[in-house]
């Protein structure tokens, strides 16, 4: 009976001892089976150093342009950016303004297409967001600029060369009709009978539209005075009537044959005047009449009268 009770408890440690190796067997199989697995699962990680700048709206201010006879406008082209690297990330800003019908060339001619290559310097944060910002280009436009409509295309860079480019909506730009003459015609020292010599006046056209000349005088400098349309000037002693003083667009026209100065509005002939299209200088949209004088006996002392020029569209 011993005996047997010995291999009993024998048998027992043994089947405890290959349950407990078979169950380390099971957890090394185990865990090679993980590791060795089909379908595995890792983390991925990038670090985004930068961001391109996102031009999201681009204006044109004012919408309706109104130019100024003779002399520049200033219009603003602004464009609205976002770059999560903050605003003064933005390294360079330019822009094109230019008139639809020729379109955003390389070509720059102040009649119709302008360039500003330089604007990042006008850049602000927008919103109050530091990620925003708001940057304006501006162009000093000339009278002489064509009319119709005109866009704006800005392209924004930063700091590592990525871009964005946006164009505006369109914008107006209006006609202006406008004249340059001289202030003033001094026939200077004459006697009575003497006929002055040729004075020049010349007339420029300071607008966008060709235009047409028309004139009209009379004497003195206040046209609501009585007598003053039957004169050509008022002077000290006595006054020099309508027809003493004359003009022409022909610089060899005789006295005789030129045009009298009435205070009627009077269309001058050959002197339609196109638009400016030199940009270094004048060309022929600018063009002289000449004028002459003659005083007759009965008058004295210092003269003067008025001459109004007037402008209309010759299209």
């Amino acid at each position: 009976m011993g005996g047997k009770q010995i291999n009993k408890r024998v048998l027992i440690s043994l089947i405890a001892i290959l349950i407990v190796f078979g169950v380390l067997i099971g957890l090394i199989l185990d865990a090679e089976e993980v590791s060795g697995a089909t379908n595995q699962s890792l983390v991925t990680r990038v670090n985004i150093s930068n961001t391109e700048p996102n031009l999201y709206d681009v204006s044109i201010s004012p919408a309706s342009i109104d130019l100024n006879p003779g002399n520049t406008t200033q219009v603003n082209c602004t464009g609205l950016i976002q770059d999560y690297n903050g605003w003064d990330d933005i390294a360079s800003v330019n822009a094109t303004l230019y008139h639809i019908d020729y379109g955003n060339g390389i070509t720059f001619d102040n009649n119709y297409r302008y360039q500003n290559d330089s604007c990042e310097s006008s850049c602000v944060m927008y919103g109050g967001s530091a990620s925003n910002a708001s940057c304006s280009c501006y162009f000093q436009v000339e009278y002489f600029a064509y009319n119709g409509s005109w866009e704006c295309n800005m392209t924004v860079a930063d700091a590592f060369g990525l871009s964005d480019t946006l164009n505006s909506s369109p914008a107006t730009l209006n006609t202006v009709i406008g004249i340059g003459i001289p202030s003033e015609i001094d026939y200077g020292d004459m006697s009575v009978t003497e006929i002055s010599p040729m004075i020049t006046a010349n007339i420029s056209n300071l607008g966008n539209l060709p235009i047409n000349i028309s004139v009209r005088g009379y004497g003195g400098t206040n046209e609501l005075a009585a007598g003053a349309g039957n004169f050509t000037m008022i002077c000290e002693t006595n006054n020099i009537s309508i027809g003493y003083q004359r003009y022409s667009t022909n610089f060899s026209q005789v006295f005789a044959n030129m045009i009298n100065l009435t205070n009627t509005t009077t269309g001058i002939e050959n002197l339609e005047l196109p638009i400016r299209t030199d940009d270094v200088q004048p060309g022929n949209d600018t063009n002289a009449t000449y004028w002459r004088l003659e005083v007759p006996v009965d008058v004295s002392g210092v003269c003067n009268g008025t001459a109004h020029f007037y402008a209309s569209d010759a299209t």
